[in-house]
């Protein structure tokens, strides 16, 4: 009887050193990751993340076909992109946002529109945000201190560039 809690208490021991090796090589892994690439990581997850959110009311309650097709694309794009950086994060040690409780009070104001003035408030977001994103993609891009990362952002611009153009178009042809 001894002997068997003696080997239950070396085992939950050695359970409990290698999840103690783990959790600091996954603290090291983190410290390696510059604050640059921690931070983009973060601004493209909750930008990528805010942006199908968006895409989803625009597809549900827009009023031309046109923006709901351009939604749907956001959506898809935007999904795979953000499975790609979280597995990328994943690799290197950080972890992503995960999607806020509730929702933010301008998705509330935003998921109050309907028809025509939704898809005016959705491609102007999109065009804004798009712009933002492209110039943060570019930055890192050139300065990612992960070459995952400068890989991932160099890989995703031409796609949002092409959202922007879409959403210009778009924006253009609602005047």
């Amino acid at each position: 009887m001894k002997h068997a809690a003696a080997l239950t208490r070396f085992a939950v021991l050695g359970l409990a050193f290698a999840f103690g090796i783990h959790s600091e090589a996954r603290a090291a892994s983190d410290a390696k990751l510059s604050a640059n690439d921690r931070s983009f990581i973060t601004q493209a997850t909750n930008g990528g993340m805010a942006e199908v959110e968006f895409s989803k009311i625009a597809m549900q309650s827009g009023g031309s076909s046109e923006v709901k097709a351009y939604a749907k694309r956001l959506v898809d794009d935007h999904m795979k992109a953000g499975m790609a950086l979280e597995a990328i994060a994943a690799k290197l040690g950080a972890t992503p946002p995960k999607p806020p409780a509730q929702q933010p009070g301008d998705l509330k104001r935003f998921a109050e529109l309907s028809g025509e003035k939704l898809d005016k408030a959705y491609i102007e977001r999109m065009v804004r945000d798009h712009k933002g994103t492209i110039a943060l993609f570019e930055k890192q891009a050139k300065s990612a201190d992960a070459p995952e990362l400068k890989d991932f952002a160099t890989k995703t611009l031409p796609t949002l560039k092409e959202h922007l153009k879409m959403a210009m178009a778009l924006a253009e042809k609602g005047k």
